[in-house]
């Protein structure tokens, strides 16, 4: 269970250097994350004799957080971007609903104290674009924490 954990976070912190570097996520760093949580299910299936039907309806659940920011990003012009979407989706449908929101109600609120920061101190404005994947990155670390 852990071990699983700690190869999202892996992932989301190779994505987060790139995110935060060119403001986007190669195609094929969310391909090879979908192929890992694609394993990680397959895994749990077989070695830990997971209910595949259970499996299946945490996976649905967990995927419904990405889904609903993809629409918010389809119409707010890509605000938030589809690489993070749909890192978030492989997320959810990895590691379940609940903890999805937990981790997004991390990263939400470490985004919007960065972004309160460089308000307050006029280093940017408004319109500027912040990285999202650090911020997920570390609400997953923090959820990992909190889980062991």
């Amino acid at each position: 269970m852990k071990e699983k954990w700690l190869v999202h976070m892996c992932i989301l912190l190779l994505c987060s250097v790139e995110d935060t570097k060119r403001k986007s996520i190669a195609l094929w760093k969310i391909c090879t994350y979908g192929i890992f949580a694609v394993g990680m299910f397959i895994g749990e299936i077989y070695f830990q004799s997971a209910n595949i039907y259970d499996r299946l309806i945490t996976a649905g659940a967990g995927s419904i957080p990405g889904i609903i920011l993809f629409i918010i990003s389809k119409v707010s012009a890509q605000s938030i971007g589809y690489g993070d979407c749909w890192m978030i989706m492989i997320m959810g449908a990895s590691v379940g609903i609940w903890n999805t929101l937990g981790i997004l109600a991390q990263a939400f609120l470490g985004i919007f104290l960065w972004a309160a920061l460089i308000f307050i101190r006029k280093k940017g404005s408004r319109s500027q674009e912040l990285p999202f994947l650090p911020f997920l990155a570390m609400g997953m670390a923090g959820a990992y924490t909190w889980m062991v």
